[in-house]
C-alpha cells in the first residue's frame, strides 16, 4: 500500500471567471498545485491551440534538414525512412512516408527486427537503402547513438537526417542533420516523442514550401498515438497535439485507424489517452515484440479498407498471443522473486526460454507491483538480453551504466532501458547494480501516491465534473485529478464485477455515490454494510454504461476498512 501525500500546499484560491465561465475553486486549486496558476495559463490549459505549438526552426539543424529534403524533391531522389519496432517509431515512419510521397518522392522504408537487429538504426536498413539506390535516409525515433552505422551510410554516399528524442551517449553520429529537442538549447520543450519530432520536421517543410498546414493537421492521429504509447509527459505541446490528434482519430478516414477502432470496439467511444495507451497501443506493439513490426506499418499505409481490417484482426491475434506469453513469464518470475534476499533493491531475473520481446512488459508489471527497479533477461547460449523498468527517482540507465564494464551494450531513458551482457556476468551484474542501489536514498523505494486535494461527497456536482473532463488528455505529467476521501460509509450491496473488481456505494453527510474499486474483490469479505467506513483515493468519472449518464467514483486505493 502506498503512503498518501498531498500534491501541494496551495491555499484556497477562490473561483475565477474566464470567457464568461466560472471556474470552480476546486479546479483552480488543483491547477495551481500543478503550476497552472494564472488566468492566462488556465485558459491555455482548458483551450489549447495548435497556434501555441513552438516554432520548429528553434530546433537545431531544422533548416539544414529541410534544405536537404527540398533538394531530394527537386531531384526526384529515393528516400528510405528508417523507423523502429515500437509504436512511436512505427507512427513516425508512417507519418513521414505518407507525407513525403505527396511530394513525388520515391519512398521506401525499413523497420528493424527486434530479435535479429535489435533497437535502432541498423546496417540492414542502410544496406536496403544501398540496394534501392536511395541517396537519403531519414531516421525517426532512432539514430542518435548510431555512430558507426551512419558513418557506413556516408561512406556509401547516403545522407542522413535524424529525428530522435533519446538522450545521446558519447559522440554524436556524423549525420547531415540531427533534430533532437534535447540537443536544442533554444527549443523550449524537450519532451517530444520521436513522432513529434518528425511532425515538427514536416511543419517546417510545409511552411518553407508554403503548403497549407491544414492538410498536415489531418495526420495528428499518428502523433497522438505514438506520443501516448511512448509515455512521454502529456504537457506543453505534447498535450496540444494529443488533444487534437484524438479528435482527428475519432473522425479519421484512414482505413488503418478505422479498422483499429472497429476491431477494438471503440467506434462509438469518445476517445481518450487511456484508449490509446491500453487498448490500441498494445495491438500496434505486439507484432514488433513477437516477430517484426511491418504489419503495423502496413496497416497505416494501406488505402484498402478490407486489407486494413484483415491486418487489424491479425494484430489483435498477435496481442492475444503476447498476453499469453507475458502471463507465463510473469508467473515464473513471481515465483523466483519469493527467493530473493530481503534487502534486494533492484530485481534481476533471468531464464533461458523467456521471449525477449515480452520481458519489458513483465519488468514493468513487476516494478509496479513490488515498487523496485526490475530487469528481466532472456538467456541465450552465451549472452543474455532484456529490458529494465524503474520507479520514480531511480535513473535505471544511470544505474546500468555504473556496471557498463560488464555489458555488451545498453541504452534507454531514466525509467526504461535495454541491456545485453554475457551470460557469465549476470551474477556479478546483479550484485553490482544492487550495491549501486544501496547508495540511493531509501525514501526513493517507498511508494508514495500523490493526491490533489481532500474532497467530500457534498462537494461533487455537475459543474465540477464538467471541468474535470477538460483535464484530458491525461497521462504522465498531467494525471487525472485524484482526491482523498475520509470516513466514507460503505452502503448498498457490495458485489464482484468483471474479473476482480468490487462494486458498492459510499455515503457521507447524506450524499451517496456509486463506487468501483479495481482489483479489490477480496475486500468484500471485510465489509459490513452500513457499518464499514473507508478512507480512499478516488477519481470522479461519468458512467454511461447503462445508457444513463451518472457520476461514479473510481476507487484507486482503500485504507483502514473498519467499523
Amino acid at each position: 500500500m502506498s503512503a498518501w501525500q498531498l500534491r501541494g500546499e496551495i491555499e484556497k484560491q477562490g473561483s475565477i471567471i474566464i470567457r464568461n465561465k466560472t471556474i470552480p475553486e476546486t479546479i483552480v486549486r488543483i491547477l495551481a498545485n500543478r503550476g497552472i496558476d494564472s488566468p492566462q495559463k488556465i485558459e491555455q490549459f482548458f483551450a489549447p491551440s495548435l497556434n501555441d505549438l513552438h516554432n520548429p526552426f528553434l530546433l537545431n539543424d531544422m533548416k539544414t534538414a529541410i534544405e536537404r529534403i527540398i533538394k531530394a524533391i527537386q531531384n526526384k531522389e529515393c528516400i528510405l525512412i528508417h523507423g523502429d519496432y515500437d509504436t512511436d517509431g512505427i507512427t513516425g515512419a508512417a507519418l513521414l512516408i505518407r507525407n513525403l510521397q505527396q511530394f513525388g518522392l520515391k519512398v521506401v522504408y525499413h523497420l528493424p527486427n527486434r530479435m535479429t537487429e535489435g533497437y535502432g538504426l541498423s546496417r540492414h536498413g542502410i544496406k536496403k537503402a544501398i540496394q534501392e539506390e536511395c541517396s537519403l535516409i531519414i531516421a525517426v525515433d532512432c539514430g542518435i547513438s548510431a555512430v558507426e552505422q551512419i558513418a557506413y551510410a556516408r561512406q556509401n554516399n547516403i545522407d542522413v537526417i535524424i529525428c530522435d528524442h533519446h538522450k545521446p551517449k558519447g559522440n554524436l553520429p556524423p549525420a547531415n542533420a540531427i533534430i533532437n529537442p534535447r540537443l536544442s538549447e533554444n527549443y523550449p520543450f524537450k519532451e517530444l516523442a520521436g513522432v513529434g519530432v518528425a511532425y515538427k520536421l514536416l511543419i517546417g517543410l510545409y511552411q518553407t514550401l508554403k503548403r497549407p498546414l491544414a492538410s498536415l493537421y489531418k495526420d495528428l492521429d499518428f502523433v497522438a498515438l505514438g506520443t501516448v504509447v511512448d509515455v512521454v509527459p502529456l504537457i506543453d505541446e505534447n498535450r496540444i497535439m494529443v488533444k487534437y490528434g484524438l479528435e482527428v482519430m475519432s473522425k479519421s478516414q484512414k482505413p488503418g485507424f478505422r479498422a483499429l477502432l472497429q476491431e477494438a470496439g471503440l467506434t462509438k467511444n469518445i476517445l481518450t489517452s487511456y484508449h490509446l495507451g491500453f487498448i490500441i497501443g498494445p495491438r500496434i506493439n505486439a507484432c514488433g515484440r513477437l516477430y517484426n513490426a511491418e504489419n503495423a506499418l502496413k496497416l497505416f499505409l494501406t488505402d484498402d479498407p478490407l486489407e486494413a481490417l484483415k491486418i487489424a484482426r491479425r494484430l489483435s491475434e498477435d496481442n492475444l498471443t503476447r498476453q499469453n506469453i507475458e502471463k507465463s513469464i510473469y508467473e515464473q518470475a513471481k515465483a523466483m522473486i519469493d527467493h530473493l534476499e530481503p534487502e534486494t533493491r533492484v530485481i534481476v531475473l533471468s531464464q533461458a526460454d523467456w521471449h525477449e520481446g515480452v520481458v519489458g512488459i513483465v519488468a514493468s508489471k513487476l516494478s509496479e507491483e513490488y515498487y523496485l527497479p526490475t530487469i528481466i533477461l532472456s538467456v541465450k547460449e552465451t549472452t543474455a538480453k532484456g529490458s529494465a523498468r524503474s520507479i520514480p527517482g531511480f535513473d535505471i540507465t544511470e544505474a546500468i551504466s555504473a556496471c557498463q564494464d560488464l555489458l555488451i551494450k545498453y541504452g534507454g531513458h531514466t525509467q526504461a532501458a535495454g541491456i545485453e551482457l554475457k551470460r557469465e556476468n549476470i551474477a556479478e551484474f546483479t550484485r553490482r547494480i544492487n550495491h549501486y542501489a544501496q547508495g540511493i536514498d531509501k525514501k526513493i523505494f517507498q511508494r508514495t501516491k500523490l493526491y490533489d486535494m481532500k474532497l467530500d461527497l457534498e462537494e461533487i456536482n455537475d459543474d465540477l465534473v464538467f471541468f474535470l473532463k477538460y483535464f484530458e488528455p491525461t497521462g504522465l505529467g498531467n494525471p487525472q485529478p485524484l482526491f482523498f476521501g475520509e470516513n466514507f460509509e460503505v452502503v448498498g450491496i457490495p458485489r464482484i464485477v468483471g474479473q476482480n473488481h468490487l462494486k458498492f456505494a459510499v455515503r457521507k453527510n447524506n450524499h451517496t455515490f456509486p463506487a468501483l474499486a479495481y482489483d479489490r474483490a477480496e475486500e468484500i469479505l471485510k465489509i459490513e454494510v452500513g457499518k464499514t467506513k473507508i478512507n480512499c483515493l478516488y477519481t470522479i468519472n461519468e458512467d454511461s454504461y447503462t445508457g444513463k449518464t451518472k457520476i461514479t467514483l473510481k476507487i484507486k486505493e482503500m485504507q483502514g476498512i473498519s467499523e
